[in-house]
């Protein structure tokens, strides 16, 4: 890392102030304007027609696309057919509107939202008591939820468990009914309603986020795959991300094990990197970057998923792993509502290793003829269910929203409490949200406010996110002794070290603390100006300011080295950050005739600069002060570091979308990045794209199809960028070499951390896109099938290069080429749709085609890349992964077994031909821990009042080398101290060695999830509406021919599909939900 002087901090902070300042008069600028242009209301937008004998409804069509404003009448009280002539030149809509409707028996009165209500002459205008009910079209069922509005004001209300309403509204308004999966209506107000919503019969009309912007389905020429609360998992969730798994085609996520602090593996089509971040990068409410976590899944109301080039391209550089944004909830028109959702859940291990017991491993001892003297130390545990629980975890969401007039607001607080089924783990997180929306001058100007905060308590077992802590639990559980006690009869864990270094799991639990606290803010301020009736201003500004303190502590009572060894060590980590955002574009939009042109143009800039520091001590006298007293250690050398690292991302953005008749599209992006990460000669970097698509059910031949509603071909290509990586590799810089002695006093080293690389880019990802869109049977059945192919270059890794003439003997530079192609089919389908019966059902399956095409150039040569270490006591290391062209990420090149000789020792092929083995030499292709293959199918069953759902996943088309195998079979069944599962406790191969004996197929099909729910009938009460109570549940089964624990491993990194003891266990959990709304 680059040393930080004073005057660098100073300028720093001149630029920070001056960067402060911009923002201010920018914010005061566009404020000033928007107030002079205010007048400038739709009632003074100027007109110009020359119409002779024309019908009212066309005249009042040509206003409406010269004013934006809308018309609204009752078909019964106005007759728009009868003929009008007006002659008018750049005239206000209130000039106009009275020649047009003179003489005619009408007149009109403007509401608010650009609204205007044509009505008879006599009409009074007051209001009355409407009632009504609201059920389905189709099966007259009862719609509760349905919300109604009477149009242009913030009067509202919604429909009950029985789907009647009533409200206050004028006599001649206009009422607005919506409802989820039902098409929107407008009737005139009336005493008595009895109203039936129609089902929509596609999903064409529903607005789809697309960065900087959005757009409805029909109108997307890119692969963009959303998925709404409706569709979400349910159960404990401790990730928002969980609630996608198993519900995009081509995005695998994988969580390993029941770790509530736990990392999530997130692939979007395929591996493209060998070191840089292949997760996508998350947008929330339109801050790229922004953690998920910080959003409970309560407060989200979609997820889109972009996942070729031509809809990512927009986000340039960051965009090479697809992109998922994720909006949130906000207050809505109407009377304020209160909610609330929680649940109550346990979670249990769903599996253990089979290994031996106490009495077996005595009747072990008795059959070998070993003397018991001490291995049977006269007790007996199972210590992996010493180590585990039952965990219990509850969560708890209160939320309110409303609003009148152009004032909107919502508030919502979150709580979660997900208790790890190993001691001492778990998960605790509070988040509060506000927003506020305020329209003002006629709504043309928008300004919205959120503010979210986060506090999170992290208690680990096995280690962090980050790599830290300690990770022996685990594989202690299956290892020690099962006839040793937890306890000595003092009270003490019980330790018994000198049979092969095990230490006792409980103890290691119990004497090792290590936690973190995190504390986020995130704070948005977004302003949207309507400067003409065509073409608006964004501007938004976003703040996330973080601080964590995490803590190890080893007793010194804990039996490893970092305890005992050294009486007790303590390490202490603090890290802040700020990451500033702002985001401003203009939008165009002019719609005219058959044609409707978009442009976007913008500017974007982010900054994020960290502080971190550490400290550690030894030689502890007490362990009552752990971590929180690192003076109290007796050390000769405490550790003390600290750093500060900063980069920045300036970039410019554009985007043209036309159609023409609703029937041919094209959208073009281009986005130019700048990022401080990369070298000086190659900051910047620009990434276009382009798509087409052609809706041929608009074409003549099939617009009046009765089976085929949608038909849409779509192809694209783009290009997008990575560069997810550390800050600080292309300089030269410096790192601490160590402390050495100098005249008695230790002191600090220094010595060449890096070489200079000013050649250093990002990575670029070269993507076309084929697709198929389709909708069919009057919305019965609609899917997606696509094609892509990906390829992706400059490659970011770290070669070793020779010393001289380079200064340090390895270098992060841009080399090779990797290519993912793959094909996906996503369908859902309406299979039964009666009055007290439906069924839905959805379905995706993907396969994906990795393959490294370079890993060298002119400058930088490598025949192969090594990864994925196996290695235990006795058994030297050994790399099992090969990433070499030809083959995919992930392969296992190792020696292939063909059985053993007459004295049971182990044989393998002779590859090289030497007659004697060697691993390297005599390895070959033994298979690949990549999935090739996904696949989900949901299906959602309603009865009545009942409802039933689930989700099946699966991974397949990969191999599993079960490395727990390799450490605990047959090469420690012999070593009485240690202990053996049992399936392999009379193996008679002698030795173990690293070969395809470990390979095993990966493939499971699992229940990931389940819940079966109830919507009590409407109580009878002015408090509570639409409860409901539901069961769920989380992993029930899994298919797989696996022997080992589970399956599903980490996907990322170069290494996939080695399964080793230390993974945290896989939980299966049960919860008991609750939902209201408070009247």
């Amino acid at each position: 890392m680059e040393k930080v002087n004073q005057s660098d901090a100073c300028r720093r902070k001149t630029a920070m102030r001056k960067y402060l300042i911009i923002m201010k008069l920018s914010f005061f600028i566009v404020l000033f304007s928007c107030m002079q242009v205010a007048a400038t209301g739709y009632s003074q937008k100027r007109i110009t027609l020359n119409l002779k004998d024309t019908e009212l409804k066309k005249v009042l069509d040509r206003i409406a696309g010269q004013s934006d404003v809308r018309f609204l009448y009752s078909n019964r009280k106005v007759d728009l057919q009868q003929r009008v002539s007006v002659n008018t030149w750049e005239a206000p809509l209130p000039t106009v509107l009275e020649k047009v409707l003179a003489g005619t028996g009408f007149t009109y009165k403007e509401l608010e939202g650009q609204l205007v209500v044509i009505i008879p002459e006599n009409t009074r205008w007051e209001n009355i008591k409407v009632k009504g009910r609201v059920t389905g079209i189709d099966d007259q069922a009862a719609l509760p939820g349905v919300t109604i509005q009477v149009k242009g004001t913030a009067v509202g209300t919604v429909t009950d468990a029985n789907g009647n309403f009533s409200l206050d509204a004028p006599a001649d308004g206009i009422l607005l009914f919506r409802y989820v999966g039902y098409e929107p209506l407008e009737l005139p107000a009336k005493a008595n309603m009895e109203v039936q919503l129609k089902k929509s019969s596609s999903a064409l009309t529903e607005v789809v986020v697309i960065g900087y912007g959005v757009t409805q389905k029909k109108d997307l020429t890119g692969s963009i795959a959303s998925v709404t609360p409706k569709e979400f998992n349910k159960g404990i969730i401790s990730n928002p991300v969980q609630v996608l798994q198993g519900k995009v085609a081509g995005l695998v996520i994988s969580k390993p094990g029941g770790n509530p602090n736990g990392k999530i593996s997130i692939s979007l089509r395929g591996a493209s990197s060998l070191s840089a971040s292949s997760q996508p990068l998350f947008v929330v409410d339109g801050i790229p970057g922004i953690d998920i976590n910080a959003v409970p899944p309560d407060d989200i109301v979609s997820i889109d998923v972009l996942k070729d080039a031509s809809a990512a391209a927009i986000y340039g550089s960051r965009g090479a792993n697809g992109v998922i944004i994720v909006t949130t909830r906000r207050g809505k028109d109407g009377a304020s509502q209160v909610s609330y959702s929680g649940y109550i859940g346990m979670e249990k291990l769903s599996n253990t290793y089979d290994v031996l017991g106490a009495s077996a491993y005595r009747q072990y001892l008795k059959d070998n003829s070993i003397d018991p003297a001490g291995f049977d130390l006269g007790s007996a545990t199972n210590w992996q269910k010493a180590i585990t629980r039952t965990g219990i975890s509850h969560s708890h969401n209160i939320s309110m929203s409303g609003g009148k007039a152009n004032t909107r607001y919502s508030a919502s607080v979150n709580y979660l409490n997900n208790e790890g089924i190993v001691l001492n783990s778990g998960l605790e997180r509070m988040i509060g949200r506000i927003t506020l929306d305020q329209g003002v001058f006629d709504n043309r100007l928008r300004l919205g406010l959120s503010m979210n905060y986060v506090g999170e308590k992290n208690r680990y077992q096995g280690l962090d996110p980050d790599g830290n802590g300690d990770n022996r639990i685990w594989e202690q559980s299956v290892a020690y002794n099962p006839t040793a006690p937890v306890y000595n009869p003092d009270g003490s864990f019980f330790e018994k070290l000198d049979i092969n270094d095990n230490y006792n799991p409980v103890a290691l639990a119990n004497e090792i603390k290590h936690q973190r606290a995190l504390n986020r803010f995130i704070g948005t301020a977004k302003a949207t100006y309507d400067i003409t009736s065509h073409l608006s201003y964004d501007l938004l500004l976003g703040l996330e300011r973080a601080s964590s303190d995490r803590g190890l502590y080893y007793s010194k009572y804990s039996p490893v080295t970092e305890g005992a060894g050294s009486n007790g060590t303590a390490t202490r980590a603090s890290k802040t950050w700020d990451n500033k955002t702002l985001e401003t574009y203009f939008t165009y939009n002019l719609p005219w005739g058959k044609n409707v042109l978009k442009a976007t143009a913008g500017y974007s800039y982010q900054n994020f600069f960290a502080n971190s520091m550490s400290a550690g001590n030894t030689q502890f006298v007490s362990d009552i002060f752990g971590y929180n007293n690192l003076g109290a250690g007796q050390g000769d050398q405490p550790a003390v570091a600290s750093g500060a690292e900063e980069n920045s991302l300036v970039s410019f953005i554009g985007r043209v979308f036309y159609s023409y008749n609703d029937k041919y599209l094209l959208t073009g992006t281009v986005r130019r990045d700048g990022s401080t990460r990369f070298g000086k000669d190659k900051k910047w970097g620009t990434f276009p794209s382009a798509s087409l698509a052609w809706r041929i059910t608009q074409e003549p031949f099939l617009q009046n199809s009765s089976w085929l509603q949608d038909l849409k071909l779509r192809v694209g290509y783009g290009i997008t960028g990575n560069q997810e990586i550390q800050n600080y590799k292309s300089p030269l810089t410096y790192s601490p070499g160590g402390k050495v002695l100098d005249n008695g006093r230790w002191v600090t080293s220094y010595q060449i951390g890096q070489n200079e690389n000013p050649n250093l880019r990002w990575e670029s990802a070269a993507q076309f896109n084929a697709g198929v869109d389709f909708t069919l049977f009057k919305g019965r059945l609609s899917g997606t099938l696509e094609y892509y192919d990906k390829r992706t270059k400059d490659l970011l890794f770290n070669y070793n290069v020779p010393s001289p003439p380079y200064l340090f003997p390895s270098m992060l530079a841009n080399v090779g080429k990797i290519s993912n192609k793959g094909v996906e089919l996503s369908l859902n389908g309406a299979i039964i749709d009666h009055k007290d019966f439906s069924w839905n059902a959805s379905f995706n399956i993907s396969r994906n085609y990795n393959e490294i095409l370079s890993i060298a150039n002119d400058q930088f040569k490598s025949d192969a890349i090594y990864d994925g270490t196996v290695g235990a006591r006795g058994l030297t290391a050994v790399q099992i992964v090969k990433v070499v062209p030809g083959y995919s990420i992930g392969t296992f090149y190792i020696p292939h077994y063909i059985g053993t000789d007459a004295n049971g020792n182990q044989q393998f092929e002779d590859l090289d031909g030497s007659g004697t083995f060697d691993f390297r030499s005599d390895s070959r292709v033994a298979g690949n821990g990549l999935p090739k293959y996904q696949a989900g199918l949901a299906n959602s069953f309603r009865y009545k009042n009942f409802d039933l759902n689930f989700l099946l996943r699966s991974l397949f088309g990969y191999q599993i080398f079960n490395a727990t195998e390799l450490v605990l079979s047959d090469r420690f069944s012999r070593l009485p101290g240690r202990n053996a599962m049992a399936k392999y406790a009379n193996s008679n191969i002698k030795g173990t060695y690293v070969s395809d004996r470990f390979i095993e197929n990966g493939a499971f099909l699992r229940l990931d999830n389940f819940s079966l729910g109830y919507n009590i009938p409407a109580v009878h009460s002015k408090w509570f509406a639409n409860p409901r109570v539901y069961i769920s549940g989380q992993n029930l089964f899994v298919i797989t021919k696996y022997s080992g624990l589970d399956p599903e491993l980490p996907i990322d990194g170069l290494a996939p599909g080695i399964d080793n003891r230390n993974i945290y266990p896989k939980t299966r959990s049960f919860a008991l939900g609750f939902t209201v709304n408070f009247k």
